[in-house]
């Protein structure tokens, strides 16, 4: 468990720097960015460009501390899961590493190709990946998990609507979208890292329950029918033993047989001859 917290805390580390450096990336650049009409690709040219490309790698990194977290606790990543992550983290890096075109330029280049369909693989990639885990993932409990799969229908109709305005929508409002299906998808990186928390916490004793008579507890009990014949028994075994005199001299008595004592429980006494 201690395994899984680190991986988890990694990946949480790597969403809060993204998120920083995203933000910081956007501050003091000047009237000519419209967050609104630019994209963060777009943003990655500027003189803090730095800053986003730090944010994209950041991302990329959290996505397998996630896998290996889930994996610490129980969940099965094999397969879809860590395929589509792996595309995710892929996509951010090649995104990162290879810049776009600038906004102005119509005709893209064909490193703005390579960097345009990374991140759209990136960006479709990972919801399909947390709808998986979350029917994998049953320690995160059902209301996280019904979180993310809400949050994973809200990214494919983002994906759809960043679809429209790159191109029937001329890049209206293109910034604004992004932002918006971004914003979603590091929601979707959190909530996961918190069903790992979630799942890792230790768990009440269960109470003690009081152990039970052993099985052969009744075998041992003597047999009521038997009874009448063991206080027989007892009774003989004392009327022969020796017992003292008032005077200090000792008497002994007697039986010659068994039938001279009865049970006490037949409700006679001795028989005298």
């Amino acid at each position: 468990m201690n395994k899984a917290r680190a991986f988890g805390s990694v990946s949480i580390v790597g969403l809060l720097t993204a998120v920083v450096a995203t933000v910081v990336g956007h501050i003091g650049l000047g009237p000519g960015y419209d967050p609104l009409k630019l994209t963060i690709s777009d943003y990655a040219l500027s003189n803090r460009g730095v800053t986003i490309e730090i944010a994209m790698v950041a991302l990329a990194i959290g996505a397998p501390a996630l896998l290996a977290a889930l994996r610490a606790v129980g969940v099965a990543i094999r397969g879809l899961p860590t395929f589509l992550l792996s595309i995710w983290s892929v996509g951010l890096l090649i995104a990162a590493i290879i810049p776009t075109d600038p906004p102005e330029i119509t005709t893209l280049s064909t490193a703005a190709l390579i960097h345009r369909y990374a991140s759209v693989a990136a960006f479709v990639a990972l919801p399909i990946a947390a709808a998986v885990l979350a029917a994998r993932f049953t320690g995160m409990g059902e209301r996280l998990a019904s979180t993310v799969r809400w949050l994973c229908v809200t990214c494919a109709v983002g994906v759809g609507l960043l679809w429209y305005v790159a191109f029937p929508g001329g890049r209206v409002m293109m910034g604004l979208v992004e932002r918006s299906l971004v914003l979603v998808e590091i929601a979707i990186l959190a909530v996961l890292s918190i069903g790992v928390f979630r799942a890792t916490r230790t768990k009440k004793p269960a109470t003690a329950v009081a152990p039970s008579r052993p099985d052969g507890y009744a075998s041992t009990r003597p047999d009521p029918a038997t009874w009448p014949t063991m206080v027989s028994s007892t009774s003989l075994a004392r009327a022969t033993t020796t017992e003292p005199f008032s005077t200090g001299t000792a008497r002994s008595t007697r039986v010659t047989s068994a039938a001279d004592t009865v049970s006490p429980l037949a409700g006679a006494g001795p028989r005298r001859r």
